[in-house]
C-alpha cells in the first residue's frame, strides 16, 4: 500500500526505512515491498557487551524464577510467557509474594495496559509478567534482567525482547528457560495461523533456528 501511495505522488519523495531487527531476508522484503531504488542500506551490529545471555534446561520454571527474584530484591526486570494463562497465573504467584508486579497481554482492556505500562515506566512496580503485547514503544533504561518463561517464536523475537535489558549500559541478565513442551506451543501458534503454506514454512525454519540456539 506504501508503495502504491508513492507511485501515485506527482514527485517521488525521498523515502527512508527504519528497524530495530531484521534479517538479511526481512530487509530484501522491506526494499522490494517499499521499492526502494538504489537504496542505501546501513547494518549496525547486534553486539551488546553488558548483556549476559543463558539458556536453562530442565528446571522447575517456576522454581527458578522465585529463587532468582529472592536473590535479586529491589532490581526491574520482565518476564515474557507465551500465554495470555500463563502470564496471569504467574503474576498472580509473585504478586501473593508481595513484590512488586504488574502483568501486561492483549486481553486487558486499554486503561489496564496503559496504566501497568506507566507504572512500570514510574518505577511504581518492579517486575512485569507479559507476553509478547508488551514491548513496542518501550524504552525504559534500569531493566537488569529479562526472563523468557517459553522461547519465543524466532530468533529475532528474542533478541528484540531480551534487548530490552541494560539500555543503561549497565550489566544486565537475559534468561531463558528452555523445556520442549515449549516447541510444540509454538509449532500450534504457526499450525492454527492464516498464513500461507510458503509463509508457515518459513516460520517452521525460524523456529528450527530458535530451538537450535537453545
Amino acid at each position: 500500500k506504501i508503495s502504491n501511495f508513492i507511485r501515485k505522488l506527482s514527485k517521488r519523495p525521498i523515502v527512508t526505512a527504519f528497524t530495530a531487527t531484521a534479517t538479511e531476508t526481512v530487509r530484501k522484503d522491506i526494499l522490494n515491498s517499499l521499492e526502494l531504488q538504489n537504496p542505501k542500506v546501513f547494518v549496525t551490529g547486534f553486539d551488546r557487551e553488558n548483556l549476559s545471555f543463558s539458556v536453562i534446561k530442565g528446571e522447575d520454571k517456576e522454581k527458578f524464577i522465585f529463587g532468582y527474584l529472592e536473590n535479586n530484591i529491589g532490581k526491574v526486570g520482565i518476564i515474557y510467557t507465551s500465554t495470555r494463562k500463563e502470564a496471569e497465573s504467574l503474576y498472580n504467584k509473585i504478586n501473593k509474594k508481595g513484590y512488586k508486579v504488574g502483568v501486561y497481554h492483549a486481553g486487558l482492556n486499554d486503561e489496564e495496559r496503559k496504566k501497568t505500562q506507566e507504572d512500570f515506566s514510574f518505577d511504581n512496580i518492579e517486575i512485569i509478567v507479559a507476553t509478547n503485547a508488551f514491548g513496542m514503544g518501550i524504552d525504559k533504561s534500569n531493566v537488569r534482567f529479562v526472563i523468557h518463561h517459553n522461547i519465543p517464536k524466532n530468533m529475532e523475537a528474542y533478541y528484540q525482547e531480551a534487548g530490552r535489558a541494560g539500555r543503561d549500559g549497565e550489566e544486565s541478565e537475559c534468561i531463558l528457560l528452555f523445556s520442549p513442551n515449549d516447541i510444540r506451543l509454538q509449532k500450534y501458534f504457526i499450525d492454527e495461523s492464516f498464513l500461507s503454506p510458503e509463509r508457515k514454512n518459513n516460520e517452521y525454519n525460524k523456529l528450527r533456528a530458535m530451538v537450535d540456539y537453545c
